[in-house]
């Protein structure tokens, strides 16, 4: 794509265009916003000013023209999200985010073959989330390929790339103002010294230092500074606060000067993730362990006139099975039917929550059924999908199941509880507090940018909510190719895209989790829980990583039966002890073999009394505790009336924070005779019935039901029920 650079002329916008080309995107304009004349520093959250006086040179030296904008604007909306979240999704009339949008509307005006922005955003989810909201109002993609990085790499990277940058402003621990001027080059041993006593950012995303590039791979010259001037504004002792005044500089020639060939790009896969990746391929070479094929696609489609379920519990309110009625008159498309099913279920959200009547925009997840997954369905769904929807949509899993229409079903959260429901609950409570999400847009290293108007996360503490993830390469938005793919073993004939893609769908929720708002573990804005610094280890049982939440639930939608086994054996390399759900639909996006999806708890609790029932716990009034859930499973057998000769098995997992009973099951029934017809409320009804299973169904919030034929049993019928509890009661096994 052809791209236009932000540049600030510091190190970050100018080492991304390194990686924009070797992604095989075209620069052709450069844009910069700054200060009104005769202002070096003005406080902005946006923009680095410091530099300005020589960013032309920039430009220069890249051989591109440049686009100036002054800043107009403030910081009006300093909060971590930004934009109108009801459909439309526009700005904030004075912020400074909108002389960005200006900015980029005026370049388009004379480059309308644009179709790309660079952004130099490491850690800083401020800035990432006002430069996707414009780009998303400009129909541009955002190329942000330093998102996320760990930054000592990231820093060793830009010295090895021989990027010449000078530090031009200090202002974090053990920075004085001597250290203004020298090189990155020269500063790296510094920097990492202070980041391993300190805590401070080897990258500066903490505010600890900024810097402006003379030279780098793409430059066609190398900018001279001929006079600075030091201009101290903290003499601190602790950490100063100090800049250069660039008042004089050239553009010359580049003398003697070598480049590299191609820039350091991270590992594609973690070492976990790797190791998913060969079990996964080593299973496929086994015939044992394989399903019986044959059987894909062979759902039994839900009755059409169960109509729309609506269950409200403290804060949640949850509704299933949204779809148009057998009596409703035939729709024009796909377009039109989701359309007419959000109209649906806004009307239904609005009769459950009557103190907020625009509850859709900010509810937490949903799940679209859409009766097949092809590009054109999948664009006219995502089309009237987003008219409903502006800044920070919520999570979603989109599948596709062959036979049916259009369905939803919508789990959102109306506020804190009233203090008078609060009275009827038990003292332990988990963690409460505001909505918050995860919406990146950028094209990265790091995970995938959305493919549709959705939030990869949404946190309401306790959960978080994530949006499914197929096996995308996050960098070119693409699936691995079967051809393409370098096999960990090559033996392994013909090439399955399987193995990496169900490595990566894992990756994706994990980096995500790390990065996501979860309350108490970090608000998103230092990135995945101040944890982008560091290196995922050999194993993630037991690593911080368990500590940014605890998957409660994990649903693994795939579309060929003799896959599932082969995942199964494979996932529990790096899931552990999760209630999980594989369940085989006839179509994924974008062609996918595997989606994911799974809720995060933060096992953060409250004690509202000082009379803590969790064991091995003396806890005062108001404390966090910090806990991971109890994981219990088994099997049942049961007889069902209507089916004298006939067993029914019920194989449970249940993932639950005792004594808050917080907790999600995952039940699998098998023995059921298809011919039966059992309506889902009829197989709910018996589960809740079994004495082992009632108490943690009394306050089910939400259920999910599949459907399918049995594995190797084609007679039989095998029944899976999620159920997501909200119970604030205590409750026992």
């Amino acid at each position: 794509m052809k791209y236009v650079a932000l540049l600030s002329g510091g190190k970050d916008s100018c080492f991304n265009l390194s990686h924009c080309q070797h992604n095989n995107h075209h620069l052709v304009a450069a844009a910069t916003l700054s200060p009104h004349s005769g202002k070096d520093e003005i406080d902005s959250y946006m923009y680095q000013t410091v530099g300005q006086d020589a960013i032309a040179l920039v430009a220069q030296a890249l051989d591109v023209p440049l686009y100036r904008r002054i800043i107009q604007g403030q910081a009006v909306e300093q909060g971590a999200e930004y934009g109108v979240k009801s459909a439309g999704g526009g700005g904030i009339t004075g912020d400074e985010t909108e002389d960005l949008h200006a900015l980029l509307k005026d370049v388009l005006d004379h480059h309308p073959d644009i179709q790309a922005v660079s952004v130099g955003a490491i850690l800083s989810n401020y800035q990432r989330v006002r430069v996707e909201h414009v780009c998303r109002r400009l129909s541009l993609t955002p190329l942000a390929y330093l998102w996320q990085r760990n930054q000592s790499s990231l820093l060793s990277e830009m010295v090895s790339s021989r990027l010449n940058a000078i530090l031009i402003k200090i202002a974090g621990a053990g920075l004085t103002p001597s250290d203004l001027g020298k090189s990155l080059s020269s500063m790296q041993t510094k920097l990492i010294s202070l980041h391993k006593k300190f805590g401070t950012h080897p990258c500066g995303e903490g505010g600890e230092y900024e810097t402006f590039t003379i030279n780098g791979p793409l430059f066609k010259g190398r900018v001279d500074i001929k006079e600075v001037e030091a201009v101290v504004l903290d003499p601190s002792e602790v950490a100063p606060v100090a800049y250069l005044r660039i008042k004089q500089a050239a553009l010359v020639e580049r003398e003697g000067d070598t480049w590299a060939d191609s820039v350091p790009v991270p590992s594609l896969l973690e070492d976990p993730f790797k190791r998913v990746r060969l079990h996964l391929e080593q299973s496929l070479l086994s015939t044992e362990s394989a399903c019986p094929a044959g059987t894909d696609s062979q759902l039994l489609p839900a009755p059409s006139d169960l109509g729309p379920y609506v269950r409200t519990i403290d804060s949640w309110v949850a509704i299933g099975n949204v779809r148009l009625p057998s009596s409703h008159p035939p729709t024009s498309g796909v377009g039109d039917e989701v359309t007419k099913c959000f109209e649906l279920l806004q009307d239904l959200l609005a009769r459950n929550s009557p103190e907020n009547s625009n509850l859709l925009p900010t509810s937490a997840t949903i799940t679209l059924i859409l009766p097949a997954l092809d590009a054109p369905i999948f664009l006219a769904a995502n089309t009237a999908y987003a008219s409903f929807f502006g800044a920070s949509p919520p999570a979603r899993a989109c599948v596709g199941v062959g036979g049916v229409g259009v369905g939803m079903d919508c789990l959102a959260w109306i506020g804190e509880a009233s203090e008078g429901s609060r009275k009827r609950t038990r003292t332990i409570r988990g963690e409460t507090g505001t909505r918050k999400a995860l919406h990146v847009q950028s094209l990265s290293y790091w995970a995938p940018a959305n493919i549709g108007p959705y939030s990869q996360a949404i946190s309401i503490p306790p959960y978080t909510f994530i949006s499914g993830q197929i096996g995308l390469l996050p960098a070119s938005l693409t699936l691995p190719s079967a051809v393409l793919d370098t096999l960990s073993t090559p033996s392994l004939q013909p090439a399955s895209p399987l193995p990496l893609e169900t490595a990566l769908a894992l990756q994706h929720i994990v980096r995500i989790i790390r990065a996501s708002p979860n309350s108490g573990l970090g608000d998103g804005s230092e990135g995945g829980f101040g944890r982008s610094d560091r290196v995922c280890g050999d194993s993630l049982e037991g690593s911080d990583d368990r500590y940014n939440g605890w998957i409660q639930l994990a649903i693994y939608y795939l579309v060929h039966t003799e896959d599932v086994t082969h995942v199964q054996k494979s996932v529990g390399l790096v899931d552990g002890t999760t209630p999980t759900l594989c369940a085989v639909l006839s179509s994924l996006p974008r062609g996918a073999r595997i989606e994911k999806q799974v809720l995060v708890h933060s096992g953060r609790f409250v004690d509202h009394d000082g009379e803590s029932t969790f064991e091995d716990t003396e806890e005062e009034e108001g404390s966090v505790m910090d806990r991971p859930p109890e994981f219990v499973d088994g099997l049942v057998t049961a007889q069902l009336p209507e089916l004298p000769d006939t067993q029914v098995h019920v194989y449970y997992e249940i993932s639950h924070f005792m004594p808050s009973t917080e907790a999600c099951a995952v039940f699998f029934v098998r023995g059921l005779v298809a011919s039966q017809d059992l309506l889902f409320t009829q197989i709910a009804n018996k589960i809740k019935a079994l004495p082992a299973f009632a108490p943690f169904v009394v306050r089910t919030l939400t259920a999910k039901v599949f459907v399918g034929p049995g594995f190797g049993e084609s007679e039989k019928c095998t029944w899976c029920l999620i159920l997501v509890l909200r119970s604030l009661l205590f409750c026992s096994c």
